[in-house]
């Protein structure tokens, strides 16, 4: 049976201003569906670059820290990668061998020591976060990395062997310089 007249457009109405809602719902959902919650101190999380310069697949990583904690991001697989963080985290990996802390155990354990592939970590405050990562692909796509989030200050929190070494000896130096100026020091006793 055909609707005439007013309440054939009213009936239309409500159809469309319901499809207006859904569409609304479904693209405001869709916008949030790969977004990737990172939990403290669960170890690393996969994450993957499939197209050169788009967000990864788990961008954005959102996550919420009651105080201070380290964010640490690893390549994996084919050394060359780089990545992006932009969003509430910004900066950039770069290649350098990772501390052997926590980071260095797991599945990604291996690539975070080896200076091979690019790395990015930084120690946070308290507060929520949402950040992505992209990368120009420059190892190939797909691209596999690593997050996690640790809780502390996981970067200058032990000094790396290299630092010990020259902190000893610097402590050498100084004790000998100590030592030379007290040996070369003359003491002279006058009486009157």
């Amino acid at each position: 049976m055909y609707r005439t007249g007013a309440s054939y457009l009213k009936l239309r109405g409500f159809v469309m201003k319901l499809k207006l809602i859904l569409t609304t719902a479904l693209i405001a959902f869709s916008g949030t569906a790969n977004a990737a919650t990172l939990f403290i101190d669960t170890g690393w999380q996969d994450d993957s670059l499939v197209a050169a310069g788009s967000p990864t697949q788990q961008s954005p990583w959102t996550f919420t820290i009651g105080s201070t904690a380290t964010l640490s991001v690893t390549d994996c697989c084919v050394p060359g990668d780089t990545f992006t963080l932009s969003g509430g985290v910004i900066g950039a990996s770069t290649f350098f061998a990772g501390a052997a802390d926590a980071r260095a155990t797991g599945s990604y354990g291996s690539f975070w020591t080896n200076p091979a592939f690019s790395k990015f970590s930084t120690v946070l405050g308290a507060g929520s976060y949402s950040f992505s990562l992209t990368g120009p692909g420059q190892g190939g796509v797909p691209a596999g990395l690593g997050v996690r989030l640790d809780s502390g200050d996981l970067v200058g929190a032990v000094p790396e062997p290299a630092a010990w070494a020259l902190m000893l000896i610097g402590f050498g130096f100084v004790g000998g310089a100590l030592r030379s100026s007290k040996s070369k020091q003359k003491l002279t006793v006058s009486y009157a």
